[in-house]
Protein backbone atom coordinates (compact mmCIF):
# COMPACT_ATOMS: atom_id res chain seq x y z
CA UNK A 1 0.00 0.00 0.00
CA UNK A 2 1.23 3.36 -0.87
CA UNK A 3 1.75 6.17 1.64
CA UNK A 4 -0.97 8.33 -0.08
CA UNK A 5 -3.41 5.25 0.79
CA UNK A 6 -2.49 4.87 4.02
CA UNK A 7 -3.03 8.61 4.66
CA UNK A 8 -6.02 8.44 3.26
CA UNK A 9 -7.26 5.43 5.24
CA UNK A 10 -6.17 6.90 8.69
CA UNK A 11 -8.18 9.79 7.69
CA UNK A 12 -11.35 8.07 7.78
CA UNK A 13 -10.48 6.49 10.87
CA UNK A 14 -9.66 9.66 12.43
CA UNK A 15 -13.29 10.24 13.10
CA UNK A 16 -14.36 7.15 14.35
CA UNK A 17 -12.84 8.04 18.76
CA UNK A 18 -14.45 11.40 18.14
CA UNK A 19 -18.03 9.60 17.94
CA UNK A 20 -17.36 7.00 20.18
CA UNK A 21 -16.15 9.93 22.93
CA UNK A 22 -18.93 11.96 22.07
CA UNK A 23 -21.30 8.94 22.79
CA UNK A 24 -19.73 8.62 26.19
CA UNK A 25 -20.36 12.43 27.40
CA UNK A 26 -23.96 11.88 26.23
CA UNK A 27 -24.27 9.18 28.11
CA UNK A 28 -22.47 10.72 31.28
CA UNK A 29 -24.85 13.72 31.13
CA UNK A 30 -27.83 11.66 31.15
CA UNK A 31 -26.47 9.73 34.09
CA UNK A 32 -25.97 12.74 36.03
CA UNK A 33 -29.06 14.28 34.72
CA UNK A 34 -30.95 10.98 36.27
CA UNK A 35 -28.71 11.25 39.43
CA UNK A 36 -29.37 14.80 40.43
CA UNK A 37 -33.23 14.30 39.74
CA UNK A 38 -33.13 11.09 41.61
CA UNK A 39 -31.57 12.96 44.62
CA UNK A 40 -33.79 15.53 44.37
CA UNK A 41 -36.50 13.59 44.04
CA UNK A 42 -35.39 11.64 47.58
CA UNK A 43 -34.51 14.74 49.42
CA UNK A 44 -38.33 15.89 48.42
CA UNK A 45 -39.41 12.19 49.07
CA UNK A 46 -38.19 12.71 52.64
CA UNK A 47 -40.07 15.98 53.87
CA UNK A 48 -43.63 16.31 55.31
CA UNK A 49 -45.12 18.30 51.88
CA UNK A 50 -44.06 14.61 50.20
CA UNK A 51 -46.17 12.78 52.05
CA UNK A 52 -49.48 15.41 51.90
CA UNK A 53 -49.10 16.00 47.93
CA UNK A 54 -48.63 12.74 46.98
CA UNK A 55 -50.10 10.06 48.94
CA UNK A 56 -51.38 11.31 52.12
CA UNK A 57 -54.60 14.06 50.81
CA UNK A 58 -56.46 13.23 53.44
CA UNK A 59 -53.39 14.70 56.01
CA UNK A 60 -53.58 18.17 54.20
CA UNK A 61 -53.14 21.15 56.77
CA UNK A 62 -54.19 19.32 59.83
CA UNK A 63 -51.34 17.31 60.58
CA UNK A 64 -48.54 19.49 59.34
CA UNK A 65 -50.20 22.37 61.73
CA UNK A 66 -49.01 19.95 64.81
CA UNK A 67 -45.73 19.51 62.96
CA UNK A 68 -44.85 23.10 62.45
CA UNK A 69 -46.51 24.21 65.35
CA UNK A 70 -44.24 25.87 68.45
CA UNK A 71 -44.03 23.69 71.54
CA UNK A 72 -44.72 26.81 73.27
CA UNK A 73 -47.55 27.98 71.89
CA UNK A 74 -51.40 26.93 71.73
CA UNK A 75 -52.23 24.83 68.64
CA UNK A 76 -54.87 23.33 66.84
CA UNK A 77 -54.45 18.93 66.88
CA UNK A 78 -55.02 17.03 63.75
CA UNK A 79 -59.48 17.48 64.38
CA UNK A 80 -59.04 20.78 64.41
CA UNK A 81 -58.99 21.32 68.33
CA UNK A 82 -57.40 24.07 70.74
CA UNK A 83 -54.27 22.60 72.33
CA UNK A 84 -53.41 24.86 74.86
CA UNK A 85 -49.79 24.10 74.66
CA UNK A 86 -48.32 22.13 71.18
CA UNK A 87 -45.86 20.32 73.44
CA UNK A 88 -48.60 17.96 74.34
CA UNK A 89 -48.25 16.91 70.78
CA UNK A 90 -45.12 14.83 69.92
CA UNK A 91 -45.04 15.73 66.47
CA UNK A 92 -44.53 19.58 67.97
CA UNK A 93 -42.15 18.33 70.37
CA UNK A 94 -39.82 16.42 67.59
CA UNK A 95 -40.89 18.87 64.13
CA UNK A 96 -38.87 21.33 66.89
CA UNK A 97 -35.88 19.05 66.73
CA UNK A 98 -36.11 19.07 63.27
CA UNK A 99 -37.73 15.15 62.95
CA UNK A 100 -39.94 14.99 59.81
CA UNK A 101 -42.92 12.18 58.86
CA UNK A 102 -40.22 9.29 58.11
CA UNK A 103 -38.64 9.67 62.24
CA UNK A 104 -41.48 7.75 63.29
CA UNK A 105 -43.80 6.43 59.80
CA UNK A 106 -40.97 4.39 58.03
CA UNK A 107 -42.26 3.19 55.37
CA UNK A 108 -42.38 -0.51 54.80
CA UNK A 109 -43.53 -1.45 51.15
CA UNK A 110 -46.01 -3.91 52.44
CA UNK A 111 -47.62 -0.53 53.81
CA UNK A 112 -47.14 1.45 50.81
CA UNK A 113 -48.78 -0.79 48.64
CA UNK A 114 -52.07 -1.36 50.54
CA UNK A 115 -51.98 2.37 51.31
CA UNK A 116 -51.77 2.94 47.55
CA UNK A 117 -54.82 0.69 46.74
CA UNK A 118 -56.69 2.67 49.25
CA UNK A 119 -56.25 5.71 47.88
CA UNK A 120 -57.27 5.22 44.73
CA UNK A 121 -60.34 3.44 45.32
CA UNK A 122 -61.34 6.01 48.23
CA UNK A 123 -61.37 3.06 50.81
CA UNK A 124 -59.99 4.83 53.76
CA UNK A 125 -60.94 6.59 57.03
CA UNK A 126 -61.08 10.73 56.99
CA UNK A 127 -60.21 11.79 59.32
CA UNK A 128 -56.98 9.17 58.44
CA UNK A 129 -57.87 6.09 61.83
CA UNK A 130 -55.07 6.88 64.92
CA UNK A 131 -51.80 4.35 64.37
CA UNK A 132 -50.87 3.48 67.80
CA UNK A 133 -47.39 1.45 68.35
CA UNK A 134 -48.57 -1.63 67.42
CA UNK A 135 -49.22 -0.90 63.94
CA UNK A 136 -45.99 1.32 63.72
CA UNK A 137 -43.97 -1.41 64.39
CA UNK A 138 -45.66 -4.32 62.53
CA UNK A 139 -43.58 -4.49 59.74
CA UNK A 140 -40.34 -3.19 61.64
CA UNK A 141 -39.27 -6.39 63.96
CA UNK A 142 -39.08 -3.91 66.52
CA UNK A 143 -40.47 -4.19 69.99
CA UNK A 144 -42.97 -1.38 71.17
CA UNK A 145 -41.26 0.17 74.14
CA UNK A 146 -37.78 -0.53 71.54
CA UNK A 147 -39.54 1.94 69.62
CA UNK A 148 -39.36 4.80 71.70
CA UNK A 149 -36.80 4.07 74.09
CA UNK A 150 -33.30 3.34 72.21
CA UNK A 151 -30.55 4.59 71.06
CA UNK A 152 -31.09 7.11 68.35
CA UNK A 153 -34.32 7.80 70.28
CA UNK A 154 -34.69 8.09 73.95
CA UNK A 155 -31.78 6.76 75.03
CA UNK A 156 -32.96 5.49 78.47
CA UNK A 157 -34.16 1.91 79.61
CA UNK A 158 -37.88 1.67 81.62
CA UNK A 159 -36.11 1.76 84.77
CA UNK A 160 -34.39 5.26 83.95
CA UNK A 161 -37.98 6.43 83.08
CA UNK A 162 -39.12 5.38 85.96
CA UNK A 163 -36.94 7.31 88.33
CA UNK A 164 -36.92 10.24 85.98
CA UNK A 165 -40.33 10.53 87.24
CA UNK A 166 -40.56 9.14 90.46
CA UNK A 167 -41.34 12.56 92.52
CA UNK A 168 -44.58 12.71 90.20
CA UNK A 169 -47.74 11.82 92.73
CA UNK A 170 -48.62 9.04 90.56
CA UNK A 171 -45.37 7.74 88.66
CA UNK A 172 -46.44 7.83 84.99
CA UNK A 173 -43.52 5.22 84.26
CA UNK A 174 -43.96 2.65 87.07
CA UNK A 175 -45.12 0.42 84.30
CA UNK A 176 -47.09 -1.73 87.11
CA UNK A 177 -50.08 -1.44 83.93
CA UNK A 178 -48.37 -3.83 81.22
CA UNK A 179 -51.01 -3.23 79.09
CA UNK A 180 -50.19 0.37 78.68
CA UNK A 181 -47.63 1.24 76.17
CA UNK A 182 -46.09 4.87 75.42
CA UNK A 183 -48.38 5.79 72.97
CA UNK A 184 -51.30 5.55 75.11
CA UNK A 185 -50.63 8.30 76.82
CA UNK A 186 -48.44 9.98 74.17
CA UNK A 187 -50.36 11.13 71.53
CA UNK A 188 -48.22 12.61 67.94
CA UNK A 189 -51.21 14.93 66.33
CA UNK A 190 -53.21 15.59 69.21
CA UNK A 191 -53.34 15.91 72.95
CA UNK A 192 -51.97 13.43 74.86
CA UNK A 193 -53.88 11.94 77.54
CA UNK A 194 -52.81 11.45 81.24
CA UNK A 195 -54.40 7.63 81.38
CA UNK A 196 -53.50 8.02 85.23
CA UNK A 197 -56.91 10.32 85.77
CA UNK A 198 -59.03 7.09 84.78
CA UNK A 199 -58.47 6.01 87.95
CA UNK A 200 -56.15 8.25 90.26
CA UNK A 201 -57.80 11.44 90.85
CA UNK A 202 -54.67 12.92 91.93
CA UNK A 203 -52.97 12.33 89.11
CA UNK A 204 -50.74 15.67 87.53
CA UNK A 205 -51.79 16.30 84.06
CA UNK A 206 -49.35 18.43 82.41
CA UNK A 207 -50.44 21.52 80.44
CA UNK A 208 -52.39 20.79 77.39
CA UNK A 209 -52.89 17.36 78.01
CA UNK A 210 -56.28 15.78 78.65
CA UNK A 211 -57.72 13.48 81.20
CA UNK A 212 -58.39 10.43 80.60
CA UNK A 213 -62.52 10.94 80.44
CA UNK A 214 -61.73 14.24 78.18
CA UNK A 215 -59.50 12.10 75.69
CA UNK A 216 -62.64 8.90 75.73
CA UNK A 217 -64.98 11.81 74.89
CA UNK A 218 -63.10 13.44 71.82
CA UNK A 219 -62.31 9.75 70.56
CA UNK A 220 -66.18 9.12 70.96
CA UNK A 221 -66.88 12.29 68.92
CA UNK A 222 -64.43 12.04 66.01
CA UNK A 223 -64.49 8.19 65.49
CA UNK A 224 -68.27 8.21 65.72
CA UNK A 225 -68.17 10.92 62.79
CA UNK A 226 -65.59 9.51 60.50
CA UNK A 227 -67.22 5.89 60.56
CA UNK A 228 -70.92 7.74 59.63
CA UNK A 229 -69.04 9.42 56.58
CA UNK A 230 -67.14 6.10 55.90
CA UNK A 231 -69.79 4.11 55.78
CA UNK A 232 -71.78 6.95 53.21
CA UNK A 233 -68.69 6.82 50.86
Amino acid sequence: MSDENKAAQTAEQTPAPKKKNRKAVIIGAIVAIIAVVGFGFYQWHETPEFCVSICHSPMDDAYLQTLYANPYEPAVDKWGNQVTKADAMLASKHGAMGKRCMACHVPAIEEQVTEGIEWITGNYYNPLSERDLARLVFYRGAGETEFCLNSACHDITKTGLTQETANFARNPHSWHHNEYTCSDCHKAHRASVMVCSQCHEDAEVPEGWLTWEESKNLENQYMSWNDEKFLES
